[in-house]
């Protein structure tokens, strides 16, 4: 799952969530391994890190291919699970193949440095990661695995990811289309954004009319006390327990906290309608409406601060000296070198000639200002490269053979998808890929977090059974094409793989 934003609240609150991750112990046989892989592809200085990952080749049998799925923006302990309970396990089960979980560098126990400063950090990067699969493809040798695996393109391997990892799995197939067999990038915003206020879109659009009325409405009033000169700042600030909250743009992006949990929706529960949008029935006045959302914005500080420090203290991310950037331990600094870095996503309130539902003081500045407080003003650029990721991959403009792309109809992230209502339409397009968006879902429901699930919809279950078939005719298809031309030419050949990003 992509972070929402770089505020202290969802960073304390991830940290609980990790702590609080109960699962039975994965049998040892699955891992985890580790695998040599080197710090910087691009230098002749080869000195390596550990890269962790976990297999699952117990369904296994000569020519069966690899489902290799990087875990993306967070640590694999988690999603070390997939090798045995995930889609993509049943997928290389009836394929008689791999499931490979591999954590991304700068994530868990994959560390290629010891902090998270910018030093390290230099290596943290799309073409790195993108090397880092394509040498683990090219030099993979199981421990669990009692015969020898033959090298790519031989055998076959299907890149899977959600999100995040959604875009490596097509950037994989597109870069290095000689490694990775297929794709299927599930909920991958691949466009580019810096003004990414179109993530708001679907929420306003599918949210509860009564909500998501109340909560333009709060919002309207809200910026018309901030953009006034002689609004009430700090008398609105009260009502929702941040009197002392100095600047306006930490204000703005606090309230817009509550709308972070559309995303966390499943096909089981919904936080947005239960825990955030309940928040306002009954009420029917603007005032009792903020009222409403500012007691629970209060109940959102009182659980993200500590008891003896000021919620100024707490949420602002003005001050330099704050431990937010001085920390060079904490984990989330790695995604955040990522948009600061290379892809923005700035999730911001929308330009006045569109309707939003937060506050328009929520804008790319305050996110841009923090990236050269957190990594210092010369080691990051003035702004994320955003613009160069969209032309080197050419966004949702993409053309892949065997990829098979699934959305969200409800997804925020769809509106930077291949599948996204702004995106090219594709109907006259020469490719073999597929597509499919699941209505009424949000973030990668195709897998419901990739666990295999009797509760999800049949929509859900048969776009799963799509996967499969659409590989598996790929595969047969791929066969046939090698037995016919081994029987029509002689010719012998050794395969080297070389990455496209050599000099």
């Amino acid at each position: 799952m992509l972070i929402i934003n770089c505020s202290k609240i969802l960073s304390k609150q991830a940290g609980i969530s990790k702590q609080s991750v109960d699962k039975d112990k994965l049998p040892e046989r699955y891992g985890p391994f580790y695998f040599d892989q080197p710090i910087d592809h691009f230098s002749s200085n080869q000195t390596t890190f550990k890269h962790r990952y976990w297999a699952n080749t117990d369904a296994y049998k000569p020519g069966g291919p690899v489902v290799l799925y990087n875990a993306g923006e967070t640590p694999a302990d988690g999603r070390s699970y997939y090798v045995v309970n995930s889609t993509m396990a049943e997928l290389a089960r009836k394929l008689n193949g791999i499931i490979i979980v591999m954590e991304h560098r700068f994530y868990g126990k994959s560390m290629p440095g010891p902090t998270f400063s910018a030093e390290y950090l230099n290596t943290l990067n799309t073409k790195q990661a993108l090397e880092d699969m394509a040498s683990f493809i090219t030099d993979l040798k199981l421990p669990n695995l009692d015969v020898e695996l033959p090298p790519a393109p031989e055998t076959k391997y299907i890149v899977y990811g959600g999100s995040y990892s959604g875009n490596l799995a097509s950037w994989m197939r597109q870069k290095y289309p000689d490694l990775v067999f297929a794709a299927v990038p599930s909920s991958a915003p691949v466009q580019m954004s810096y003004n990414y206020y179109q993530y708001y879109d679907p929420i306003r659009k599918y949210g509860p009319k009564q909500c998501i009325h109340a909560l333009r409405s709060v919002i309207l009033y809200v910026d018309h006390v901030l953009f006034s000169p002689i609004g009430q700042k700090a008398a609105l600030k009260k009502r929702f327990g941040a009197e002392d909250l100095e600047h306006d743009d930490d204000f703005a992006e606090l309230l817009s906290y509550p709308l972070g949990l559309w995303q966390d929706m499943t096909p089981a529960k919904n936080p947005f309608v239960d825990d955030f949008c309940s928040i306002f029935d009954g009420t029917t006045s603007l005032q009792e409406q903020v009222d409403a959302y500012g007691n629970y914005i209060k109940s959102v500080i009182k659980k993200a601060c500590d008891e003896d420090e000021t919620v100024n203290a707490c949420l602002d991310t003005h001050d330099p000296r704050s431990k937010m950037y001085t920390d060079e331990t904490d984990e989330s600094r790695a995604w955040f070198w990522q948009v600061c870095t290379e892809y923005a996503y700035w999730q911001t309130g929308a330009p006045i000639w569109r309707p939003t539902i937060v506050s328009r003081k929520l804008d790319a500045a305050w996110f841009q200002r923090q990236c050269p407080l957190m990594f210092g003003e010369h080691q990051v650029p003035k702004r994320p490269i955003w613009r160069e990721i969209n032309e080197e991959y050419e966004g949702w403009h993409a053309s892949l053979d065997r990829v098979f792309w699934i959305d969200g109809e409800w997804d925020p992230w769809r509106t930077l998808s291949v599948q996204s209502d702004d995106a090219p339409n594709r109907i006259d397009w020469d490719e073999d890929a597929k597509y499919a968006v699941l209505p009424e879902a949000v973030h990668h429901w195709d897998e419901q977090d990739f666990f295999v699930s009797d509760s999800v919809s049949e929509a859900i279950k048969n776009t799963q059974d799509d996967v499969y078939q659409a590989i598996k005719k790929w595969i047969d298809q791929a066969d046939r094409e090698a037995r016919h031309q081994r029987t029509t030419s002689s010719d012998k050949y050794i395969y080297q793989y070389q990455s496209p990003y050599s000099v």
